[in-house]
Parts: structure tokens; sequence; C-alpha cells
């Protein structure tokens, strides 16, 4: 059995104009991109995962970074509401997808919130105050969490995962330039230069390791840990700011579970009380 599921969804034909402040956003190969995810795909499979491949949209440059577009919660998923009008159409397409799995919330504006800003551990979620994510949305998703919702200023880059991701047993990778990291110092560092700052997107599968390649010192610093790295070519997404994480929401197998469990007890309640059912509602539900 598939121990998690990730949704992606491979670059489109305007993924060479994609949002990105890289000095090489203009020379992305679409034909390479394509082997990349390719690649990726496969390393999510040898992990454990069952990969779900979300419709194209071959009109939205961005719609790969399909982590953006949410953000799972204990019981529910957030929408995420996107700040750049020409990502916001990425959010209904993953919608419909995601109610499969969870209840589906959303913020109200002028709250902003790009998934990849939110970095959830164990017993806390660190949320970057960034280009993208605003402290509305920062203070409207810790109502729908009980765990703690800890704001990290992103001075230098995109996102807070741009700079920092957990590997879990409370270690992060992390490149201390590009955010304020006095509410990190709970955490055990593999910590890179800026000159290796991209290395600092990872993805962790219990002791495996999805990072970028070409960051040898990080890999070593990784092993050291116990952990083994899995080496994966990025370039094209780099030129688009984008990296490991940015290409998948991944859907824990106990989420798709506990889901079917509620939509059997559901359809159970409606038929001893239908009445009750269908007068009850759920507000900004999807």
């Amino acid at each position: 059995m598939h121990a998690f599921t990730a949704l992606v969804r491979k670059p489109g034909l305007k993924f060479p104009q994609a949002l990105s402040e890289h000095p090489q956003k203009n020379n992305i190969d679409l034909a390479h991109a394509l082997r990349q995810h390719e690649g990726y795909v496969k390393a999510l499979q040898e992990v454990g995962g069952k990969v779900e491949h979300l419709p194209p949209k071959d009109h939205l440059p961005d719609a790969t970074f399909v982590e953006d577009t949410a953000v799972l919660l204990e019981d529910k998923i957030l929408l995420c509401p996107m700040k750049e009008p020409s990502r916001q159409e990425e959010v209904e397409s993953t919608a419909a997808v995601l109610k499969k799995y969870r209840d589906c919330v959303t913020l109200d504006s002028p709250a902003t919130l790009d998934g990849g800003d939110v970095m959830n551990t164990p017993d806390a979620i660190f949320v970057g105050l960034s280009k993208r994510t605003n402290l509305r949305a920062i203070q409207a998703l810790a109502k729908l969490t009980s765990k703690r919702v800890i704001p990290v200023a992103v001075t230098k880059g995109l996102h807070l995962k741009s700079a920092t991701t957990f590997l879990g047993n409370d270690l992060l990778i992390i490149d201390p330039s590009r955010v304020d990291s006095s509410n990190l110092k709970c955490f055990d560092w593999v910590e890179g230069t800026e000159s290796e700052s991209y290395a600092a997107n990872c993805l962790a599968f219990e002791d495996v390791v999805l990072m970028p390649a070409g960051f040898s010192s990080i890999s070593d610093k990784i092993r050291a840990h116990g952990l083994k790295p899995l080496e994966l070519e990025m370039s094209e997404f780099e030129k688009a700011d984008g990296s490991i994480t940015c290409l998948s929401l991944i859907i824990p197998r106990r989420a798709a579970a506990s889901r079917e469990k509620r939509l059997l007890a559901s359809k159970s309640y409606c038929t001893l009380a239908p009445r009750l059912v269908a007068g009850s509602t759920k507000t900004a539900l999807y």
C-alpha cells in the first residue's frame, strides 16, 4: 500500500513564461523541464508514493508549482488565496481534486497566502511573512489549526521554503541569510551558505531526502544525520523560482483513509436522519 499520494501537474506550454526573478528566467527549456519532471515523479514513486496527475493547464505558466495552491491541516485543506492574479485560477483546478481527501476552506480578502510559505512540523506551523503571504493570512490560519502558528520574516527570496525545509526529527535544512531565524533556533540545522541556498528546499520521506543535484557538501551533511539524499536535476525549475517541494502536494495515506471513513459515516447518518443533514450548512466549504 502506498505511504502517501502526491498530486503533481507537468509543466504546460507556457511554463517558460513563469513568474520569476532568476537571472536565467528567459532561458527555460520546456523539453528539459518535462524530462526533469518525469525524474521527479519517478523519485516520488520510488519512495512509496502514489502519484496523481492533475489535469494540464497549458495557459497557466506556474501551474506545475501545485504546492502553492493549498495547505494540509489536521482535519481540512486550506485553499490558498494567492496574491498573484495570474495564479489564482490554479487554486480552483486543484480544489476539484483535493475535496476527495478532506473538506476544503479558504480565507477572506485581504489575506494572501502561498503554500510555499508554510512549513508544517509536528508541534507548530511556521509561516513565511513574504512577498506573497501577508500577516492577515497568518492570523487567519492560526484559527484553523490546533498547532502553534509562528511567523517567520523572509528577508530574501520568494518563500519561506526557499530558505528552509523540515527534514523530521527536529532537523531543518536552512540558509539563515534569507530568513529571520530567531524562531527556528529550537531545531538542529543542516546549514548551507548563500551559494548553497537552492539546496535548502528539500522533501523528506522518513530517511530519504529528495534534494536538488549539485550540492555535495549539503549531501554529506544530510548523510551525517543518518539520512539518504536522493539528488534530482532541477535546473529548469530553478530558473522559474521553483524547486523540490513546489512540484507536489503530499497527502499522507491516513488523510485519504480518514476522509473515506467520514464519507461513509456521513452516508450512514444521512440514511438515519436526512432532514438534519440536509438542513446543515458549512460556510466557506468547497
